[in-house]
């Protein structure tokens, strides 16, 4: 027996019940919603068979990683493959084989079949999230865009969960350059739904990588920052808040969003580990005594060591361990990472290990005051904007923040000054890149130039050089 979901796709089922509790739970998780598991294990209780419903719940307990348990997808993929797949649509059939590339980290194969469902069912929203947002951890830029720029032509303000998919081409326009496009469309996202958080993170992203750091927090105000019955993306959004407070030297502020907010409850969640680390590692950057936060986040990245997913996550284990002196753990866990077997895949996992371990290695050295090394291993994996590693061109940034003051730090200020430079073209309106420029050109010899960046900081709305 078949019925259909509120976009008017097939799904194979011998229960009503179990349909609105699958389209109850393919909405909240649109909207990033806790809720979104319970509705569809109340799908499964409705109807046992039900072969999406288990296929999603695997996606689910994919997309958790960390807080799933040990073979919680594992065992939701054997139960959709137990159900008679004879009788099911091809477009679940798919489902159900992206779900075991998946499991079996064989992302690209996933990513394939996502693609070729979506050409022939473009109003499958959970397909076009996973899309999405595989290629955004895979770090394929334009394919954060493209999962959606292929299929939003035949969308429309009156098929449900619209808002949603102009907020994932809002992300995506903005990863690929195009900041003002993203901004339509993001707006528009907003209009429609402020409940559209991933839409609020887009923005977010736009204003922060325009330099208008001002706008971003007014534009954060508009909201019950609460975001109550929201997952883990509600502790980025405050991340992302604070980062734009950090970008205007208002570190106090910065703090205080970690410590009441994002870094509150730290549990092993890939999100919760970066967003903490990474803004720990941007305050220090700049001179800010964190005191002993990192100590205080050092059991949840051990706990990451076993169970990895994503290289932008080891990047953050790192910085924890090295920065709470975990030297022998941190040496281990970089074998680890260059043992990993998915490395001899392909050219795109081959590159992502290369990339993870130089990084990686580049911050075991900057935590050992080896700063030259440090540069050493950055400059050998810098030349795509570390992209490998997946990601966000503003979370990447932590990178570039890296290279420039390791490279003040060994006095190579040639490099420096290259670095900073570069991070002024991009954000003319940050006090702190002009402050490390002017150190970078005062110690290239060039007084006149480091005078300039001094004068140039002191115009910056800001409160560094004020």
């Amino acid at each position: 027996m078949t019925y259909t979901d509120v976009r008017g796709l097939t799904l194979t089922t011998t229960s009503a019940d179990a349909v609105d509790s699958y389209n109850q739970s393919i909405a909240d998780n649109a909207e990033y919603r806790l809720s979104a598991g319970d509705h569809m294990q109340a799908a499964i209780d409705a109807d046992p068979n039900f072969t999406m419903a288990h296929c999603v719940m695997g996606y689910y307990m994919m997309g958790a990683e960390a807080l799933a348990p040990e073979g919680a997808a594992e065992a939701c993929l054997e139960a959709a493959e137990a159900t008679d797949l004879t009788k099911v649509t091809p477009r679940e059939r798919a489902s159900v084989a992206a779900l075991r590339a998946w499991v079996e980290s064989r992302q690209d194969d996933a990513i394939l079949i996502w693609e070729r469902i979506l050409d022939d069912n473009p109003l499958d929203l959970l397909t076009m999230q996973l899309l999405h947002y595989r290629n955004f951890w895979l770090g394929k830029e334009e394919g954060i865009r493209d999962s959606v720029s292929r299929y939003i032509d035949r969308w429309d303000p009156s098929i449900p969960n619209y808002s949603n998919v102009l907020g994932m081409y809002c992300f995506g326009l903005n990863e690929n350059g195009n900041g003002d496009k993203a901004l339509e469309y993001g707006r528009k996202a907003i209009d429609l739904n402020k409940n559209d958080l991933w839409a609020v993170h887009a923005v977010a992203h736009v204003l922060n990588d325009r330099g208008e750091q001002h706008a971003g927090i007014s534009f954060f105000n508009q909201f019950d920052k609460r975001w109550e019955g929201h997952n883990a993306i509600r502790e980025h959004l405050w991340w992302h808040e604070g980062l734009l407070w950090w970008e205007l030297g208002e570190y106090d502020k910065s703090l205080k969003l970690y410590d009441e907010y994002f870094a509150s409850n730290i549990t092993p969640f890939y999100l919760d580990v970066q967003n903490s680390a990474s803004m720990l590692w941007r305050l220090e950057s700049v001179g800010v005594d964190v005191g002993n936060r990192w100590n205080q986040i050092k059991d949840v990245a051990l706990q990451r060591i076993e169970r990895r997913y994503l290289p932008w996550t080891d990047i953050h284990v790192s910085m924890v361990l090295g920065r709470t002196g975990e030297q022998d753990v941190l040496n281990k866990f970089l074998q680890t990472i260059d043992n990993d077997p998915n490395k001899t895949r392909n050219a795109r996992q081959y590159a992502a290990t290369e990339t993870d371990v130089a990084v990686c290695s580049a911050i075991s050295d900057y935590c050992k005051g080896e700063y030259s090394h440090s540069i050493e291993n950055l400059l050998k994996v810098r030349s795509n904007n570390f992209r490998p590693l997946g990601a966000s061109n503003a979370q990447r940034d932590v990178i570039g923040v890296m290279l420039g003051v390791a490279a003040l730090k060994a006095k190579e200020y040639s490099l420096a000054r290259s670095v900073f430079g570069q991070r002024l073209e991009d954000k003319p309106s940050n006090q702190m890149t002009w402050l490390f420029y002017a150190d970078a050109a005062e110690g290239c010899g060039d007084t006149e130039a480091a005078h300039r960046a001094r004068a140039m900081a002191t115009t910056v709305e800001g409160v560094i050089a004020a």
